[in-house]
């Protein structure tokens, strides 16, 4: 039996173990392909398992995705992740994606990503769909990546060919397959990797500042044999993720796959950054080194790797062996903090998630250590733990944003700035019981917005309004207290939770009533559910929504007051 299918299976019995209330199906088998969802979704986005579970669409009608991922881009891209999963039961059985599904999910893109198309579908598949059509109608351009999750083999040709009818000179659309043996390299991602990386011809290597600096250039086919064995466990100091194609890298696949301009491909990209603890070679042969690398890391050009990995996969009869990339490689050591000041130096130009790389920074210890006195463990990294009832960063990140900073609307769709453009606005002057606080508001929130409402116009917005009532119900609570935000601390922390646990549902039930109000003012309709949800979501991505109602003070006080 495969043995990474067994690691699979424990995990996955763990995750439901750990976590009773995430499971609550009586059907043991649907609890187990919800965690296993879970668990593959958190492996290839790279995220918490909490932060997962908001992802997740599974159940009756729901368009044929399980789980979707939603995230802006640059220059009005719209990236997108869905996700269809497969758990097969039975360990000994090693079958393939299933052809059926790979043509369901050809038809969801289809249909999802087309305004004007019909499509039936569950209460969380539809805030997903209505998300993502909203963008699409402001412009935004959507790179669709579709992950096809089992613990097996990869679709047959049947499969493919569904696959290839549809989307074959799509540069919008990819499909890839992920299984039981990507989960695990996620889980053993931590270990160290020594490995060896062919240069081609002359290379310069000098000391500098008690360091070592090699710079030279590596067939692509160096870099896809190194990507196929080690994968993404080579971009763990990375901060960038890969979300399959976009237009930056459709442009690396249109040259690589341009016979003439392909030689050229050393001069039109900016090459790959590399750092490892120790390097040698025979300094005795003037070119053609074969570096022994260790504890090596990709800390810039992970984008441009897992491209030309993909690339190369997908495209084994042709001949790369005069396809070259600029390589540079440090030698620093153990030296965590040059480390991490390389990394953001050199991906600066357009990060995507520094969460990592701020774990270190003292801020994020003090909270640790200050959360740890009121009784709450927070993650400042990741630790492949999958308890729920802890505090990660990046919830803690999205839940201050919008309760205490004003910006709900930068929370819900910028997450992946959130530990760069807005690092500081978060996390200066923050407490650990303001954290808390903010994330048991917006926990409450998040709960609420799951559940049915038996009002028409309400559950018209509910879907999408997690982060803008946490932000009200967090305004509540304060002025209830007569309290300003930097007034609150570990001396009135208990006090505020226990106020807040008593009358949660009744701020919540207040804040939907000014939410309904604020809706039909803000887009002059008196009947919310006569509206598409692609309306509704409009709003809440706009900040005059927060200037307009919640910040107005006039406004405010005579909803209050009524």
């Amino acid at each position: 039996m495969d043995i990474a299918k067994q690691i699979v299976d424990q995990r996955v019995m763990g995750l439901i173990k750990d976590n009773p209330a995430m499971f609550a199906e009586q059907d043991e088998n649907k609890n187990i392909s919800k965690a296993f969802l879970l668990l593959g979704v958190s492996a290839y986005l790279d995220i918490e398992i909490a932060e997962a579970e908001q992802y997740l669409t599974d159940g009756g009608n729901d368009g044929g995705f399980d789980a979707a991922y939603i995230v802006e881009g640059s220059d009005m891209q719209l990236n997108v992740v869905l996700f269809q999963s497969k758990y097969t039961h039975n360990l000994a059985k090693d079958s393939n994606f299933p052809a059926n599904a790979v043509e369901k999910a050809v038809n969801t893109v289809s249909c999802v990503f087309d305004p004007t198309s019909q499509i039936m579908l569950n209460e969380r598949s539809l805030e997903k769909v209505n998300e993502i059509r909203s963008f699409i109608l402001d412009g935004r351009i959507p790179y669709v990546t579709f992950v096809m999750l089992n613990n097996g083999l990869e679709w047959n040709e049947d499969g493919q060919n569904h696959i290839d009818n549809k989307f074959k000179n799509q540069e919008q659309v990819h499909f890839v397959h992920f299984n039981h043996e990507g989960i695990v390299k996620f889980l053993n991602r931590n270990k160290s990797i020594t490995t060896q990386l062919s240069l081609s011809g002359l290379a310069v290597q000098e000391n500098f500042n008690y360091k070592r600096v090699v710079l030279g250039k590596v067939t692509v086919s160096e870099i896809h044999k190194l990507m196929k064995e080690y994968g993404d466990s080579l971009l763990e100091k990375n901060i960038r993720r890969y979300l399959g194609k976009n237009a930056v890298n459709t442009g690396i696949i249109n040259t690589l796959l341009d016979p003439i301009k392909n030689q050229n491909f050393f001069f039109y990209n900016n090459g790959i950054t590399l750092v490892c603890e120790k390097m040698s070679y025979n300094a005795l042969q003037q070119q053609n080194w074969i570096m022994k690398l260790e504890g090596l890391q990709i800390i810039n050009g992970g984008q441009t790797c897992k491209t030309i990995f993909q690339t190369l996969e997908e495209h084994p009869q042709i001949d790369f062996i005069n396809v070259y990339v600029l390589v540079r490689i440090y030698e620093v050591g153990d030296e965590e903090n040059i480390i991490q000041d390389i990394t953001y130096a050199t991906n600066s130009q357009n990060p995507v998630d520094f969460r990592d790389l701020k774990s270190n920074d003292e801020k994020q210890i003090l909270l640790e250590t200050s959360a740890k006195e009121l009784g709450y463990i927070y993650k400042r990294k990741r630790d492949g733990s999958s308890l729920a009832n802890t505090i990660p960063s990046t919830v803690a990140a999205e839940a201050v944003l919008s309760v205490w900073q004003n910006m709900p609307h930068i929370a819900r769709y910028r997450k992946n700035d959130l530990f760069d453009c807005y690092y500081e606005k978060i996390f200066t002057d923050l407490n650990a019981a303001q954290m808390i606080l903010a994330v048991q508001i917006f926990r409450y929130c998040d709960a609420m917005r799951k559940k049915s409402s038996d009002d028409a116009e309400i559950a018209s917005f509910r879907s999408f309004e997690t982060h803008f009532m946490a932000k009200i119900v967090g305004k509540m609570l304060l002025d209830k207290n007569n309290l300003a935000i930097d007034e609150v601390n570990h001396k009135n922390f208990h006090a505020l939770t226990t106020d807040f646990d008593s009358n949660n549902e009744a701020f919540f039930t207040q804040g939907e009533r000014m939410l309904c109000l604020m809706l039909k003012d803000y887009l002059g309709e008196d009947d919310l559910h006569q509206l598409d949800g692609r309306t509704i979501a409009a709003p809440f991505r706009r900040y005059d929504m927060i200037v307009r109602y919640i910040d107005n003070v006039k406004w405010w006080k005579a909803y209050m007051t009524k």
